[in-house]
Order: structure tokens, then C-alpha cells, then sequence
């Protein structure tokens, strides 16, 4: 019997800055294709505080869909966002096994409220793991890829 086989190796919670730093990211690139959905239909203007996009309609729920499936639907099928990917962090299950887009789905649905207030923040900064509360919702962690 070899005791190497009997040591789990469990992941390392990522750091609160690196959650950070990916959101940041991923809000980037959600920007992004608000501004590029915004000057191909025309929904842009000028102000005194420069450009200004407002979207309706088909442009709006392109953007809303391009959301989804930046967000939820990528995270759910490989763990991680255009933001998790370059930061090299990952969801994964609390039982270390993948997440999944259900999983996702119940993360996400809690952002706004992770949102009020910093509620998220501080919530992750007291728990063991590091978890907000659409982690605690979805039993999701958030790891060092």
C-alpha cells in the first residue's frame, strides 16, 4: 500500500484580488460588445462626456444573449471566463468535481445581490472558502487553475 495514493490533493482557493481582477475583465469584454453592438446598429450618440451607447431592442438582447454566454454558459462547460482564463482561476463543485452550466446558471442569478453594498465581497472575505453567496447558493468554489 503506498501512502502517497492516500493523500488527496485538494485545490487552492483563489484570492479574493484574483476574483476580482477577473470580474473586472469580464465586465471589460461585456463593454466591449456593448460599444462594437452599439456602432453596428447605429445606437450611439454624443454628449458632453464624449460617446454614449444606449441599446434597445435586437441590440440589447444581443448584448444580453452574448452575456449569457460569455458568462454562465462558458464558466458552466470549462470553469472558467475570458477573465477566470487569464487570471487562471476555475469553478469547480465544492466536492472538487466540475461545475457545471446549471451550477453557473445559480451563481450568476446572485450577482446582483453580491453586488448591493459589496454584500460579496464581504461575505467571501469571512467564509472558509472564500465563497460569495451565489457560490454558497450553486456549492461552487472558486480555485487556482
Amino acid at each position: 500500500m503506498d501512502l502517497l495514493s492516500d493523500i488527496i490533493e485538494e485545490p487552492k482557493i483563489a484570492p479574493i484580488g484574483y476574483r476580482i481582477s477577473a470580474s473586472l475583465i469580464d465586465f471589460l469584454v461585456y463593454w466591449l460588445v456593448g460599444i462594437i453592438l452599439g456602432l453596428l446598429f447605429r445606437e450611439t450618440g454624443t454628449g458632453n462626456n464624449g460617446l454614449s451607447v444606449h441599446l434597445s431592442g435586437i441590440p440589447a438582447a444581443l448584448l444580453f444573449l452574448t452575456m449569457f454566454a460569455l458568462i454562465p454558459i462558458q464558466e458552466g462547460l470549462t470553469g472558467k471566463t475570458i477573465g477566470k482564463r487569464i487570471v487562471k482561476i476555475k469553478v469547480i463543485s465544492e466536492d472538487y468535481s466540475e461545475g457545471s452550466v446549471g451550477r453557473s446558471i445559480a451563481r450568476h442569478l446572485f450577482d446582483f445581490v453580491d453586488m448591493i453594498f459589496l454584500v460579496g465581497l464581504i461575505v467571501a472575505s469571512v467564509t472558509l472558502k472564500k465563497q460569495r453567496i451565489g457560490d454558497l447558493i450553486a456549492k461552487t468554489i472558486v480555485v487556482i487553475d
